[in-house]
């Protein structure tokens, strides 16, 4: 019995280490394997950057310069409201009557591809200062930091305007206020004046000092006619002078004439509110035509050009007859197709000799030919009539004075009964150069082709 005892004693003993011993040896977890590192994912852009961009529709204004005003770049990352913006800042200059854009992936598909189509603001006026404390120079230097778009002519928009008279304001301190106004009295062509508000004095009268050449009465008539009403500023009557008096003095070879002197003052005569001005002018000495010489004129068409010119070399040099002869020139071009052709006469003057020669400059431009004829109001009896007296013209130079000239025949020669009014009216194809017209028969049809006999 103790021998059984000790056995179950040592037993109990046993177990705790045994135990002890299947818990340390416990097979181990299996270990995990750590996933490998990926390389990090990029963010999808949201802007993909701006490759190209062009401008269709300008003609006044310089395709960088538009770019620039848009606000657009290349390279810059770009988006429908980048276009939006640059629209709106397009149209707030008040150089534009409409802006639209498009883009598109670019062909490399790394960005995109943008088209900036405008049409330009018409018409555009040149503009001029009146009185104002600052030479023109720093003026027109100090509205071109501010208005980039424009350069030498503006739109009369009253908002372009306005911003014009704030920036010379604002130039001048706040101590000179300005304004601009679309003038149409001032001679030659319209002109928007910037000068200070208020209400000028006006030319009442007008006496020449100094004329021999021209009778007196000959030069009030010419320089009234433009003048009287007129506002009384130095530049504005020197422009007036150019437009009415030199011309008559240049047909009479008097190229040195000048204005020495201008004056005016509160007119004296009882009821009349305005000015009197008294012009002093100095003749001076008599021209002959010197040596003519042409330009741009093609081989072969000089002995035709200088037969139509006339130009009389050493007599008077009259600028009337000169300015005829580029007008007949001027006429010959367009009859042969040419109908956007530019004549320019420039002079050089020889004091000692007392010569003038010129240099006339022809420009002849694109030349037109026939386009295609519709005949619209007549019935289809009586429009291939006119067709066929219209003869094969497409591809051949186009003469502008030829379709009237062809209603008119038809009318003088009577090839209808009851020819109501007629038109007709051109359509020039700049692409291709066409010139396509529609000769229109209004009114009582006519009721059937005349034969001739």
């Amino acid at each position: 019995m103790r021998w059984l005892a000790a056995v179950v004693v040592c037993l109990a003993a046993a177990i705790p280490a045994v135990s002890q011993k299947s818990r340390t040896t416990k097979s181990p977890a299996p270990k995990r394997t750590a996933a490998p590192k990926s390389a990090p994912v990029a963010p999808v852009p949201t802007k993909f950057p701006l490759e190209t961009l062009r401008v269709n529709g300008n003609r006044k204004f310089a395709t960088d310069t538009i770019i620039a005003v848009s606000g657009l770049k290349i390279g810059q990352g770009i988006t429908k409201e980048d276009f939006d913006a640059a629209r709106e800042r397009l149209l707030a200059t008040g150089g534009f009557m409409s802006v639209g854009y498009k883009f598109e992936p670019s062909k490399t598909a790394t960005g995109f591809d943008g088209v900036l189509e405008i049409v330009e603001a018409i018409p555009l006026f040149r503009y001029r200062f009146e009185e104002l404390p600052a030479p023109d120079a720093d003026l027109r230097a100090a509205l071109a930091k501010q208005e980039p778009l424009f350069g030498e002519e503006i739109p009369a928009a009253r908002d372009v305007i306005g911003r014009y008279e704030k920036a010379l304001t604002e130039y001048f301190g706040g101590k000179t206020p300005v304004e601009g106004r679309l003038r149409n009295e001032l001679a030659g062509e319209p002109v928007v004046l910037f000068r200070p508000p208020g209400e000028r004095p006006r030319i009442a009268e007008i006496r020449f000092v100094g004329n021999s050449v021209i009778d007196t009465a000959k030069l009030a008539n010419a320089f009234s006619a433009v003048a009287i009403g007129a506002a009384f500023t130095d530049p504005n009557v020197r422009l007036l002078l150019d437009s009415s008096i030199r011309r008559l003095y240049d047909a009479k070879g008097r190229l040195r004439m000048s204005f020495t002197k201008i004056e005016g003052e509160k007119s004296r005569r009882p009821g009349v509110n305005g000015i009197a001005l008294s012009v002093t002018i100095d003749e001076g000495p008599e021209y002959t035509l010197g040596a003519v010489r042409f330009t741009g004129v093609a081989q072969g068409q000089q002995s035709e050009i200088v037969k139509l010119a006339e130009f009389k070399s050493k007599e008077i040099a009259d600028f009337d007859e000169i300015d005829a002869g580029l007008l007949r020139i001027t006429k010959r071009y367009k009859s042969t197709g040419y109908l956007k052709v530019a004549t320019k006469a420039d002079r050089t003057l020889h004091d000692a000799e007392k010569t003038v020669d010129l240099a006339v400059t022809i420009t002849p431009g694109p030349r037109y030919m026939y386009g295609k004829l519709t005949v619209a109001g007549l019935d289809i009896l009586s429009e291939p009539a006119v067709h066929k007296l219209w003869g094969e013209r497409a591809g051949k130079p186009f003469d502008p004075d030829f379709p009237d000239a062809f209603l008119k025949n038809i009318r003088d020669e009577r090839m209808f009964d009851n020819l109501g009014e007629t038109t007709a009216v051109t359509k020039l194809n700049e692409d291709t150069h066409t010139a396509d017209v529609t000769v229109t028969f209004k009114g009582a049809p006519p009721s059937r082709e005349r034969r001739r006999p």
